[in-house]
Formats: structure tokens, C-alpha cells, sequence
């Protein structure tokens, strides 16, 4: 297959997990700043361009992968889908729901797919506990919690973007665990410019989920990630702490009355398997835990949680 990528900042990521990809065979990566074009042309030894309509108007390239700001990802998608193109982007699918809406539409009416990276999925510890909840291994899952707190290192991240911006891969897995909502409650609050604190509660028939985000940790802090499951008959706890300095702490357990376990990790690229099923998947029409329709679900409740933080719904 031949995909091309637009964007040279995690598009560059992206070209270097495609490259890796067997069913890809030719990799066109499209952005404005030549210098950037050269260093990934060099590096990487894929095809650029700064003129979009090379891609729009190769008919042999059959997936583009937008991986540009989040307020464009709707008109650069729709853009390749208009070409005949499947579509790859980077999460969260777009700035606003009916901007989501409108990639979902575009998509219908040209008979192509789009996919988003929602790259948790592939992620070994968020894996096993899906797998664990589907089996009811232990039971019913009763209470989720899941975290995302980071030092000042990613931008604007205060009360009206740290929904969007910082806890939109936590919100989709528990939706992916869950389901859609029975209700929301949400407390936050801005700690200081660009710095806050949300915490969202989500309900369900049998569960609750609690989802929490925190963007003012003092700058020697870790990028901290985890979840805590209690489900009738164990708790599994996971962490995963990643420093400026490129050291990174890790641990997943599981707690039984019998006995308490750590689960070796299994070493995988979450990126890399993303990129393979995209590709695989359009190869082969198969279904995706990818596919647009479960992105729109997670924007839209983005957009509830955004609402009743600011105490308008």
C-alpha cells in the first residue's frame, strides 16, 4: 500500500512506525517547511513534498494519515476523502463534535474509512484488562479509576482544554470498557495559567468511572499514567511513571485473596500495532476497535464533561 502522512512534528513519528509496516511499500510525508522535508527525506528515506495536491491527485495513494493540529484535522480529512482517500488521524478526531460529525458524513458519502489513534487500545496493561473484563475472570468489574498527570511540558492545559487536550485517550478506554454513559458529574479547577485540575464521574448500569487530570505538577515530577480496577473477586493496579530524563518506573499487579501477583509486561510498540491495523485493515475489510464511530462517541463526551465543568448543562 501507499499511504502518505501530513505533517512533519508527529507526523515524522509517524512515518518512522510506517516504515517499519511490511504492507506499506511507498510513504509520502507533505508539509510546509522544506528544511523539516529534507531531514525526514534523509532520515527516514521516504518520498516529500510541499504541494498537498501530489497527494490529492495520486490516485495510487490509498491512505492518508493527518497528523497536523487538531482544529484543522477535519478540513485536511475531509480534503483526502473528497480524493478518494481512506483516512488515518491523529486522536482526538477533531476541535469540536460537529466538526467529528462532519468527517463521519464526508466518509459516508465517498464510501471510504476513516480511523483515529487511539493508541490505548494497543497498550499491553490496558489490553490485559479489557481482556480480563471480558472474560469475567474475577467477576464484574464495580469501580475504575484511571489517571493522567503531567508537569507543564504539553501547553494550555487550564479548565477549557485539559478535557480535550490531556484526557481524551482515558475517556475513550473507559468508554470502550463501559459503554456510554448513564451520567456525568465532573469537579475542577484552574490552579494557576495554562494549569488545572479535572476530575470527571462517569455512571453506569453496574460500574462507576472515575476519570482524573492534572496539569500543574511541580516540573520535577513524572508524566504519570495509571489505573486501579476493583472488580468482585481482585483489584489490579497499574502505574507508569515517565521523567524528563528518560527514566521510566512501571508496575501492573493484581491482588487476590489468595495471593498477590506482578504481571511481566509484555514489551510491545502501541504505535507500531496501530499503524498495522489501520493498513491491514483496509487491506482486508475488516472491522476496527479503530473506526470512526467510537471517536465521535468519546468527542461527544468530551464535550458533556466541557460542559458541565463550566456549569452550563
Amino acid at each position: 500500500m501507499k499511504i502518505a502522512i501530513l505533517g512533519t512534528g508527529f507526523g515524522k513519528e509517524h512515518a518512522g512506525f510506517f516504515c517499519k509496516e511490511k504492507l506499506v511499500n511507498e510513504i509520502t510525508v507533505w508539509g510546509r517547511n522544506a528544511e523539516k522535508l529534507k531531514e525526514i527525506e534523509k532520515g527516514l528515506g521516504v518520498k516529500t513534498t510541499t504541494n498537498l495536491d501530489d497527494i490529492l491527485s495520486d490516485q495510487t495513494i490509498e491512505l492518508v494519515d493527518v497528523c497536523l493540529p487538531t482544529k484543522v484535522h477535519a478540513e485536511y480529512a475531509i480534503k483526502a476523502l473528497c480524493a478518494g482517500k481512506h483516512v488515518f488521524v491523529e486522536m482526538p478526531l477533531a476541535d469540536t463534535v460537529e466538526n467529528g460529525q462532519k468527517i463521519l458524513e464526508t466518509a459516508k458519502e465517498c464510501k471510504r474509512r476513516v480511523f483515529v489513534d487511539l493508541f490505548l487500545q494497543y497498550e499491553y496493561p490496558y489490553q490485559l484488562l479489557n481482556q480480563i473484563k471480558e472474560e469475567k475472570r474475577y467477576g464484574e468489574c464495580l469501580d475504575f479509576y484511571i489517571k493522567r498527570q503531567t508537569p507543564h511540558w504539553w501547553g494550555n492545559l487550564d479548565l477549557d482544554n485539559i478535557a480535550l487536550s490531556l484526557m481524551h485517550h482515558d475517556i475513550d478506554f473507559v468508554l470502550q470498557l463501559f459503554g456510554e454513559s448513564d451520567s456525568i458529574k465532573t469537579e475542577g479547577r484552574n490552579v494557576r495559567p495554562e494549569c488545572s485540575v479535572l476530575t470527571a464521574l462517569m455512571r453506569f448500569k453496574n460500574a462507576a468511572a472515575t476519570i482524573h487530570a492534572d496539569s500543574s505538577l511541580a516540573d520535577t515530577c513524572p508524566f504519570s499514567v495509571g489505573f486501579e480496577a476493583s472488580f468482585e473477586k481482585a483489584f489490579i493496579r497499574f502505574f507508569e511513571d515517565g521523567y524528563q530524563n528518560g527514566k521510566t518506573e512501571t508496575k501492573l499487579e493484581i491482588f487476590t485473596d489468595e495471593k498477590q501477583e506482578e504481571i511481566k509486561l509484555v514489551p510491545q510498540n502501541c504505535y507500531e500495532l496501530v499503524c498495522h491495523n489501520v493498513v491491514e485493515s483496509i487491506l482486508e475489510n475488516k472491522a476496527s476497535k479503530l473506526d470512526i464511530e467510537h471517536a465521535l462517541l468519546t468527542l461527544e463526551t468530551i464535550a458533556a464533561i466541557e460542559q458541565i465543568s463550566k456549569g452550563t448543562k
